[in-house]
């Protein structure tokens, strides 16, 4: 069946921009599997949220966001549900789209950057996804940059084109819609208008192209990224057997 948003997505009380990243063909003429799960923030997920994660099959989360940002949001306590909980920070400051400041002029250089300053970050991602038994998740504030970057990153592991990569980037401006009412208020007292916002909550096809391009010519690809990180032969294959269906 063709992968589509709506059975991609996991629906879940309350979170935005869940869904996996399975059912993309890869170069082997296999498909990604539904292993992995993107996703934006889970500080809102009820009971029933929490228990729709674990009756789905996730075991562990991976959660992108700095300091600040998990005290100011805190995600509720998975272990009652035999789920574990990684912080893996990309960066320690506020990056969430209410936390940019003026001067922001496009996520593209941006994205560059988060592979070098996450290295430990995207390190750990890998790692701990390889070893993992169940499903992963990993999230950021809105699931779009830090989260994007990542999801990104697996799906050229994997040996999805770059065009499906692209395209499934650019999913989540749609996603996200429902983020923009909920952050707006915020968003107006620290003086951006609803035209800024919405840029910072776009996800124009540019911005990953920019991204994909700093891997390429900086490391070769994901997996030539996934070395330079100290990452071990063993754990890339494990990891692209737990992607690859």
């Amino acid at each position: 069946m063709e992968q589509t948003i709506t059975n991609r997505e996991l629906r879940l009380e309350i979170a935005h921009n869940v869904r996996h990243i399975g059912g993309y063909r890869t170069s082997s003429g296999r498909i990604t599997s539904e292993t992995v799960i993107r996703s934006a923030s889970l500080h809102r997920l009820t009971d029933n949220g929490m228990r729709g994660l674990a009756e789905a099959g996730v075991t562990t989360i991976i959660d992108f966001r700095s300091d600040e940002e998990r005290q100011r949001d805190v995600t509720p306590d998975p272990r009652p549900y035999g789920i574990r909980h990684v912080h893996a920070p990309v960066f320690q400051q506020d990056a969430s789209p209410v936390g940019i400041e003026h001067e922001f002029a496009g996520f593209g250089p941006v994205y560059a950057r988060f592979l070098d300053t996450g290295r430990h970050a995207y390190r750990t991602l890998i790692e701990v996804t390889a070893e993992s038994d169940g499903r992963v998740l990993f999230h950021c504030a809105a699931g779009k940059d830090r989260t994007g970057v990542a999801a990104a990153l697996f799906l050229d592991l994997a040996g999805v084109d770059e065009e499906t990569i692209i395209a499934d980037y650019t999913l989540t401006e749609t996603l996200l819609r429902p983020m923009l009412d909920q952050w707006l208020p915020e968003m107006r007292e620290r003086g951006i208008d609803e035209a800024r916002a919405n840029l910072l909550l776009g996800a124009p096809r540019e911005a990953i192209e920019t991204a994909l391009q700093y891997l390429r010519d900086t490391h070769g690809s994901a997996e030539g990224y996934a070395h330079d990180l100290g990452v071990s032969r063993d754990t890339i294959s494990a990891l692209r057997a737990k992607l690859i269906a």
